[in-house]
């Protein structure tokens, strides 16, 4: 398309990897060539309130806006179908692209949600799923979650009563696709850097269960057992509450930490990134894995649980099923680090901004061409 592209961008949640994905599609999207993308935001909390009303104040705001956007960009925090049935009736020809960051059908929902335990947690998985079909295009951050999603649909229909037709034969495959996650990829990284004399092993992940902290935990404790020396980064968003694992972590080995706590300068926080050897993690879910790819970035080295969306790029040799092969693992690579901080950065390069943000363009291009 010769003439401006101008794409709207809705984040009903504007916080963490959200705000950070959103951010940088505006900025990275925008320093295209005849490329204007506008942004629309609510801040990043009460995501249950978000995903019943965010469709209503966008629709307002959009009310107010005289120039119509060529395509609108909302995420799955989005009840897509209630917005369209509230915006102006001259915006109804604006095709919608829902992004999936995360799914409230496969998601682990805390066992401490009172929704979880009474069931009224489907309400929000049927949300997505009928902000899907709404859509007219769906966009996932990884081949993982896309399949996830596409899989549980059926599965989360069965138990439904009656009149299920127009589920099963609505085309979610054929409009969805997969458009990853961009990262900022620091050029000048020392990939050459011998590991410390006790390996840095960094958490740089929300402090929440769905992270299972337990799996770094135990790795620990069988390190302590066979007499592996390690330190400890402990950083990542922190809330009121801290799951156990992790109050574990901190309390059994405070000796081995040498930093705790979130950083809210990205200088600091990449500091820590190039002060770390490994990267230990194996999540409840990860459909992503923007916290890994930043530290891989850095030339950390990863060792994975398998799994998650880092079985679509991470190299065999940095996915582990037992602690045994991860004990393995974090001696072997210890003591020659700089192939396996060369491999983690090629994975990382892959994402960075600057070519993935032509996957959008032309993801996009080709939606509005049919």
């Amino acid at each position: 398309m010769a003439h401006e592209l101008n794409v709207l961008i809705l984040n009903p949640f504007h916080g963490g990897s959200h705000a950070q994905w959103a951010d940088a599609l505006q900025q990275n999207w925008g320093g295209l060539k005849n490329r204007k993308i506008s942004l629309l935001t609510l801040p990043g909390r009460h995501w249950k309130w978000r995903m019943h009303a965010a469709s209503a104040e966008f629709a307002r705001q959009c009310a107010l806006t005289t120039t119509l956007p060529h395509a609108i960009i909302c995420t799955d925090m989005m009840d897509v179908a209630t917005f369209k049935g509230m915006l102006r009736k001259d915006w109804a020809g604006v095709p919608i692209v829902q992004y999936f960051h995360e799914n409230q059908i496969t998601f682990p929902w805390s066992p401490a949600d009172k929704d979880a335990q009474t069931g009224r947690d489907r309400t929000y998985g049927m949300m997505n799923i009928l902000s899907a079909m709404a859509s007219d295009a769906i966009w996932f951050n990884s081949h993982f979650h896309r399949k996830k999603f596409l899989d549980a649909i059926p599965k989360f229909m069965h138990p439904m009563p009656d009149e299920k037709l127009v589920f099963s034969e609505h085309p979610f495959e054929k409009k969805s696709s997969v458009v990853p996650i961009g990262i900022a990829y620091p050029e000048n990284v020392d990939a050459q850097r011998k590991c410390n004399d006790a390996p840095t092993i960094l958490w740089n992940h929300r402090w929440e269960f769905d992270k299972a902290p337990e799996f770094l935990l135990n790795a620990l404790r069988d390190f302590e057992a066979h007499g592996l020396s390690f330190s400890l980064i402990l950083t990542g968003p922190q809330f009121s509450s801290t799951p156990p694992a992790l109050d574990q972590i901190v309390s059994n080995f405070q000796a081995n930490i040498i930093h705790q706590g979130y950083c809210e300068n990205r200088k600091d926080y990449q500091q820590l990134l190039m002060r770390s050897d490994f990267v230990i993690h194996s999540p409840k879910q990860e459909y992503f894995g923007i916290s890994i790819l930043e530290a891989l970035a850095h030339g950390v080295i990863p060792i994975l649980g398998r799994g998650n969306a880092y079985d679509d790029w991470c190299q065999e040799k940095f996915l582990v099923d037992d602690a045994k092969t991860l004990r393995c693992r974090f001696q072997e690579f210890s003591r020659e680090p700089t192939p396996h901080r060369n491999d983690a950065r090629k994975i990382a390069k892959q994402f960075k901004w600057e070519e993935v943000i032509r996957l959008y363009d032309s993801a996009l291009i080709s939606l509005l061409k049919g």
